[in-house]
């Protein structure tokens, strides 16, 4: 009771710019200088909502191998190389309702990281290798799902709530992983996939203009790209 604290300091919210490019998509800025790192989390209007009752899993496996797959110029093993080799990150996923998709890199490395990003959600390549990779791990989640009563309990849950058919409440099975061809994901993609779906926020060591610059350049770039 006698021991006595320092006032907390204030809390300062930043200043959040916002633009949106003349393509759609919107941009959230924050310049932060403390260390010489850059961040990009993107969310795309997409999820397994959105996917076949007899395809479940589709949207997951889409999120999955569009970075795994590589894309039409460099597959995902060579793409990790030049990750690697900069310690950076680029990731992609797809949830429920809501898809992901983000980048860290070192500030001097930012055009490279911008330029596989973009590479990787304008034109990836859904390679089969890593589709068959993938279908073949959801098959052993669902070989291994009964095995946690938590597990049981939450699937139970779901239907129980929102009802056996609904979206919410829809899971997995060996029959929907095997309906999935390469065409379902090229065509998931394609429908949900474009600047005016997306959403990208972007914090770190940089010039607030020359990052908008940056990310148009990226773009333009995998835009000419895809149509040669």
């Amino acid at each position: 009771r006698q021991l006595k604290y320092p006032r907390l300091n204030d809390v300062v919210v930043p200043e959040v710019q916002r633009v949106t490019l003349a393509n759609g998509m919107r941009l959230l800025i924050l310049e932060d200088h403390e260390l010489p790192l850059i961040y990009l989390s993107g969310r795309i209007r997409v999820g397994s909502i959105y996917e076949p009752a007899d395809k479940v899993g589709l949207a997951d496996i889409t999120g999955e191998v569009m970075r795994t797959g590589g894309t039409t110029s460099k597959t995902g093993d060579e793409l990790d190389d030049e990750l690697e080799q900069i310690a950076a990150s680029v990731e992609t996923s797809i949830g429920q309702d809501v898809g992901y998709a983000s980048v860290s890199v070192l500030k001097e490395d930012i055009d490279k990281g911008l330029s596989i990003l973009a590479d990787v959600l304008m034109h990836p390549a859904f390679r089969e290798d890593k589709i068959e990779l993938a279908k073949m791990q959801h098959r052993s989640g669902i070989a291994r799902r009964n095995d946690s009563p938590r597990s049981i309990a939450s699937r139970e849950f779901d239907k129980l709530i929102y009802g056996p058919q609904s979206v919410y409440a829809r899971h997995t099975e060996y029959a929907t992983i095997d309906n999935i061809t390469r065409d379902d994901l090229v065509a998931f993609h394609r429908r949900f996939f474009g600047p005016n779906n997306m959403m990208l926020a972007v914090w770190g060591d940089f010039d607030t203009r020359e990052m908008i610059a940056g990310i148009e350049k990226a773009r333009q770039i995998a835009l000419v790209d895809r149509q040669q």
